[in-house]
């Protein structure tokens, strides 16, 4: 008599999932053969509370914001003195940024030196406004990071959006959905351009990999 072969586990295939809905969690696994007569097999875990094992009632609930393709103005309105005084802002460090990087480069450090000691001996008075736009420029650094949380937070403050919601917006007729991670603006005399960018959700709702832009144009009025 001939018995059946044994079989091993390279004979199965085995697809396990963690399932989760949301009051509970489970782990599901199916098993089928390589030989189409043996029918495939599920199998799958009891359920256990989410509430057994993390405070879920304390956990912010996760908000889609949907918004339109165009920028109104009504919504920029109230934030309008704000954003005047970024516009300054950005043209004060503009001021100071060119002014620094042409004196660094205007005139070499030996003519300054050779002026110094010609015209004002130890003092050194052109030597020293050298050295003190050199250690601007750790200062510009600061500053630009300054501003951008500024535009960061105002740009926030204007949509309504932070880091990590779900942003969706209509583009060219399809929906786009992101997970937002870094959200600003940036202002002309023409325009304000809010950007918000981050991971693409998959068509199947998941979150993805790659990633992607939304952004939102307002043109300015003349003040």
């Amino acid at each position: 008599m001939v018995g059946q072969p044994s079989l091993s586990a390279a004979d199965f295939i085995l697809n396990s999932y963690l399932c989760i809905s949301p009051e509970a969690a489970w782990i599901e696994w199916y098993r089928r053969s390589w030989r189409e007569e043996d029918p495939p097999e599920r199998h799958s875990t009891n359920k256990f509370n989410l509430r057994d094992v993390m405070p879920i009632d304390l956990l912010d609930e996760e908000e889609e914001k949907v918004l339109p393709p165009a920028m109104a103005e009504a919504r920029v309105k109230p934030y309008q003195s704000r954003l005047q005084a970024l516009d300054e802002s950005e043209r004060i460090l503009d001021m100071i940024t060119n002014a620094a990087y042409a004196m660094d480069r205007s005139v070499p450090n030996d003519m300054l030196a050779l002026a110094d000691r010609i015209w004002f001996g130890a003092d050194r008075p052109f030597q020293a406004a050298r050295e003190a736009f050199a250690h601007i420029e750790t200062d510009l650094e600061s500053w630009e990071q300054r501003l951008e949380t500024e535009r960061s937070q105002l740009a926030q403050a204007v949509l309504g959006v932070r880091p990590g919601d779900i942003v969706a917006s209509q583009r060219n007729g399809a929906l786009v959905r992101i997970s937002a991670e870094s959200i600003s603006l940036y202002s002309t005399e023409k325009r304000v351009t809010f950007v918000i960018s981050g991971r693409r959700f998959r068509k199947d709702g998941t979150l993805g990999k790659i990633s992607e832009t939304i952004s939102f144009a307002m043109d300015r009025r003349d003040e």
